[in-house]
């Protein structure tokens, strides 16, 4: 018979499975949505205009041309800067911090939303699975203030304390609400996403306002 220590490593390490799946599926949704939103937009936009009425006069053909030509170059140079997702690999080599500033990063280009990410002093690595766990869980966060904050822009900070460092997203630049617990209102999946920062001892705290104002709060200790 396991022991409860066991029993927890062994769930622990299914949590870890299910997690990086979950990543490297996210991973094939931001290239779809790289190439379907920004890369299909221009080389449709080209393939209209070089299939429309031949111009009369010469001059006039060159012109659409040169602009067609313009814009499968543009269409062909988005496609080698394609936004690389975050992968597990550059999880575990650059640590949490760093692939989250990556993935706001390419969540601001690709959704067009407006969301600023700032650090309040240099965080040190966590252990592997806490940073593929709370990675995971702040992916997951993020697309929640996608879904309920309309067009607000998203604040997300990350700060440094004496034991934990906690991470901060809201869609108010004054990171407060009242309220808390709003866990049916926001997400579904919200108490799933508890059960989940609790197998690596963090603290997920959701709080809102009548207003549509938002703040979700995951705190981490830190690995000594």
């Amino acid at each position: 018979m396991l022991s409860g220590f066991e029993q927890h490593g062994n769930r622990l390490e299914e949590e870890l499975l299910r997690v990086q799946l979950e990543i490297q599926e996210r991973e094939l949704e931001m290239i779809r949505a790289e190439i379907f939103d920004n890369v299909g937009q221009v080389l449709s936009l080209a393939k209209l205009q070089l299939s429309s009425q031949i111009p009369k006069e010469n001059e006039h053909l060159s012109d659409t041309l040169a602009s067609s030509k313009m814009l499968v170059g543009q269409a062909i140079q988005d496609l080698r800067q394609m936004a690389k997702p975050v992968t597990i690999t550059e999880i575990r080599e650059k640590g949490l911090i760093h692939a989250l500033s990556h993935e706001i990063e390419t969540l601001s280009r690709i959704r067009n939303r407006k969301i600023e990410f700032s650090v309040n002093e240099k965080i040190d690595r966590f252990d592997i699975a806490s940073e593929l766990i709370a990675f995971r869980l702040l992916q997951e966060l993020l697309a929640v203030f996608m879904g309920v904050s309309g067009t607000r822009p998203i604040f997300a900070r990350a700060d440094l304390r004496e034991n934990d460092v906690r991470f901060l997203l809201s869609n108010s630049p004054l990171l407060h609400a009242s309220q808390p617990d709003m866990v049916q209102e926001v997400s579904p999946e919200a108490r799933q996403m508890k059960i989940r920062a609790e197998m690596i001892n963090a603290d997920l705290q959701f709080s809102g306002t009548p207003d549509g104002e938002l703040v979700i709060s995951l705190t981490l200790p830190l690995t000594h």
